[in-house]
């Protein structure tokens, strides 16, 4: 049996009347696997490992100005991240591959959520410049193509406002090298799974604007390599349980498969990566994040019950539950991240 990681998250919890911000995180090689929690001032979207040193971690905080720089080994938060007052932390960023840049997506609140990458410094944090995401409200972001490439994902503005798009972006020249937009105007572009042969999957919300988003429907759209971006279609009685946020995505690259997340239709949704077919939908209560264990043996899905929210492992091959969980798991945030803290 292989080394399982730890798996992080962010989490919100209200004790004594007041809500409380964590990192959680669990071992998932420990004999009774449970959730250490550490204080953070702000509800932890996305997290950001520095290649130089893994037990050096940054979380975002998604639409607001908290950003921070955790120590692993201290389970500490050892300082904070600020940002310009004209602009706001959309959720996601990352390390250059060589660890000297930290890449932030960002907003400017003084132009209609035009979407800025932030570059700092990875050492000291001081910020060194900006490239454009050519795209309003950017969100989730991935570095590919042995770092030369940013895939950036543009939530867009309301229905008058600027498209959603997934954009392809030359982090040496800046230049604008692929824009993906999709067909049906309702749909943002929220967050994205790239493989390493380049397949994309996108998952969606209801586009800004829209009138009671948590009864509008999301989305998700596969792009194998090489082909058209198509966004499902069916089956008719599974699209209509992507209500609200279709929120977080998983490739598994050996079955070309992509699990995709649907807290308010209570299921995870499977899909054939090739020919865009459904498989089947997993069902859970509320589902969040999911991630894929180090050795490939499990997924992990953070996911709602009566009374808290549990972290479930599920087997890759079968896909159903394998008896280990952890309650409460504190992993009440959008995403989960599977890391090595071991060495």
């Amino acid at each position: 049996m292989g080394k399982k990681g730890f798996v992080l998250g962010g989490g919100a919890f209200i004790t004594e009347g007041q809500t409380r911000y964590v990192l959680a995180i669990v071992n998932l090689d420990a004999w009774m696997p449970s959730a250490e929690r550490i204080p953070l001032d702000f509800l932890a979207h996305g997290i950001a490992f520095d290649p130089n040193d893994g037990h050096r971690a940054v979380m975002f905080e998604k639409k607001g100005p908290g950003a921070c720089v955790v120590d692993l080994r201290s389970r500490k938060v050892v300082r904070s991240i600020s940002t310009a007052s004209s602009r706001q932390f959309y959720g996601h960023g990352a390390f250059s591959r060589d660890g000297a840049l930290l890449y932030a997506t960002e907003s400017r609140l003084d132009r209609e959520f035009e979407g800025v990458l932030v570059v700092r410094d990875a050492k000291t944090f001081d910020e060194l410049g900006t490239l454009p995401t050519h795209g309003t409200a950017p969100h989730d972001c991935q570095i590919i193509n042995d770092g030369k490439t940013m895939v950036i994902a543009n939530g867009g503005g309301p229905p008058h406002g600027s498209a959603p798009s997934v954009t392809y972006v030359d982090l040496q020249t800046n230049k604008l090298l692929e824009r993906i937009t999709l067909r049906s105007p309702k749909f943002n572009t929220g967050h994205v799974a790239v493989s390493s042969l380049g397949d994309l999957a996108i998952v969606s919300a209801p586009r800004d604007g829209l009138p009671t988003p948590n009864q509008q429907l999301g989305a998700v759209t596969l792009r194998p390599v090489g082909s058209m971006a198509t966004t499902v279609t069916k089956p008719n009685k599974v699209i209509q349980r992507m209500l609200g946020e279709t929120l977080s995505v998983e490739i598994n690259e050996e079955q070309r498969i992509v699990l995709a997340t649907h807290p308010l239709g209570d299921c995870v949704s499977v899909w054939k990566l090739d020919d865009v077919a459904f498989i089947e939908t997993l069902e859970l209560r509320g589902p969040r994040g999911v991630a894929t264990t180090l050795d490939g043996e499990w997924y992990v899905v953070s996911h709602l019950t009566e009374n808290n929210v549990r972290l479930t492992a599920l087997s890759v091959s079968t896909r159903k539950p394998i008896g280990v969980h952890v309650e409460p798991s504190f992993t009440t945030g959008s995403h989960l991240f599977v890391h090595d803290l071991a060495s």
